[in-house]
């Protein structure tokens, strides 16, 4: 192992604004079960909350190469003060309706304040964080993220529980945990203004709609043959982090015991991350990023297979033949995204590292879009199609898992095929070089 890296105060800066920005947004995913009105969509709340959850990562995906280009010439720290300060007004918002289509809308703004935010943030540490110490730094930036999706669900189901039980009703407290959000997000805001340095502007000038930046990164081979990856592994991210919260709704959770579950197995896998990316830093990108998407794969299989076991209200000793697989391949499931962070900043040009870390904004809000979307017809077809309400939620669950699984095979495959054409370049590089260095 080598000498540990040196995090930049600034990047400390980012990774707690970042952690706070995605808190916001795990904490209403887990909220939205229990606010949604009860008469609309016949009761169907796994529908509403399909309907509401799609516009956020779909202004994600839509504006995140925009704002991470716009930060190249503009200076990072304006676009992510802006997108933090953004994001706190549309919080503001979500407690004055629970009509579906409303909260949808809101959610849609809710999503450009995260563009605003995530693209700008991981080019700055492309910028300041060390090449050999660049994967560890991704690591950390990639925790803060899921971190704070994961502790924004733990934080919803602790306020929602601690006020029901000072006498409100469900719909009040969820009505009121909006405000601390709304104050983090402010919070967070400010600290970005005050610790992090005014950066030169790196053009005179900014365009509108300039995309140039976008297609000049998509022709780099790394990045471009890499992206289908990366909208795969994010679509089953979002598969994961927005449905199995409403997973365990169904089966009759408490919002509590919904966000200490979530929140510890969580926590404990992604805390990973930043091991993973300093891993890569020394053995090598592609063999980490491998690793990782082997490990969803091997967690995706047994879900499918085995999630009736893997979830009956019985002793875990009694199911650890199935738990244990799935922990052990949940172990490397982080490794995929700080080694590919890394790589893409190693690829890149200094002066487009927005453009090219915008890529990862819109595969994160792309992946959070599909499975949202896939999530949403679904949900629906089944809902239209089954009678019984549980059959048609137990079925959607099977629909879900099936869908990961032909993903996740899918993204070997193109891993494969990314590491084949890497090895064919690097042959014919090798024989080029042969005459000049005078070999026959």
């Amino acid at each position: 192992m080598t000498r540990r890296g040196h995090t930049h105060a600034y990047l400390r800066v980012l990774y707690l604004s970042n952690f706070i920005l995605r808190l916001a947004f795990g904490f209403i995913l887990l909220t939205l079960p229990f606010y949604v009105s009860p008469v609309q969509f016949g009761g169907n709340v796994l529908l509403q909350v399909a309907i509401i959850a799609v516009p956020y990562p779909f202004a994600e995906m839509l504006t995140a190469n925009w704002f991470g280009s716009i930060s190249d010439k503009l200076g990072r720290k304006k676009v992510i003060v802006s997108g933090s300060t953004w994001a706190m007004l549309m919080v503001l918002l979500y407690p004055f309706t629970q009509d579906t289509f409303g909260l949808a809308a809101i959610h849609g703004l809710h999503g450009i304040g995260a563009a605003a935010t995530v693209a700008p943030s991981i080019a700055m540490i492309a910028d300041y964080a060390d090449p050999k110490d660049r994967g560890r730094q991704m690591g950390f930036y990639d925790y803060s993220t899921f971190a704070g999706y994961i502790v924004g669900a733990v934080l919803a189901g602790v306020l929602i529980g601690s006020l029901e039980q000072l006498g409100y009703s469900q719909v009040q407290a969820v009505r009121l945990t909006f405000y601390p959000v709304a104050l983090f997000l402010g919070l967070s805001a400010i600290v970005l203004q005050l610790y992090v340095r005014t950066e030169r502007a790196r053009a005179g000038k900014a365009k509108l709609f300039d995309f140039r930046d976008l297609r000049d990164v998509l022709k780099i081979r790394e990045i471009g043959v890499l992206l289908p990856v990366w909208l795969i592994i994010s679509t089953i991210l979002g598969i994961a982090l927005t449905y199995l919260p409403r997973v365990l709704f169904e089966a009759k959770i408490t919002p509590l015991n919904i966000a200490l579950l979530f929140g510890g197995v969580g926590l404990t896998l992604l805390l990973l991350q930043p091991l993973w990316g300093k891993v890569s830093d020394i053995v090598g990108r592609v063999p980490v990023m491998f690793y990782g998407i082997l490990s969803i794969l091997g967690v995706i299989t047994m879900a499918a297979l085995f999630w009736g076991q893997i979830i009956a209200p019985v002793p875990i000793l009694d199911k650890i033949v199935y738990v244990a697989p799935v922990g052990i391949f949940a172990l490397g499931s982080g490794a995929f995204v700080p080694s590919a962070l890394a790589l893409m900043a190693d690829t890149a040009p200094e002066t487009k590292y927005g453009a090219t870390m915008g890529l990862y904004s819109f595969a994160l809000g792309f992946g959070f879009f599909v499975a949202e979307l896939s999530g949403l017809v679904i949900i629906a077809t089944y809902a239209y199609s089954t009678t019984q309400a549980q059959e048609a939620v137990a079925a959607s669950i099977q629909g879900l898992f099936y869908f990961s699984s032909g993903l996740i095979v899918l993204a070997v495959l193109l891993m494969m095929r990314y590491f084949l054409l890497g090895r064919k370049r690097g042959r014919e590089v090798t024989a080029a070089t042969r005459p000049l260095n005078g070999r026959p």
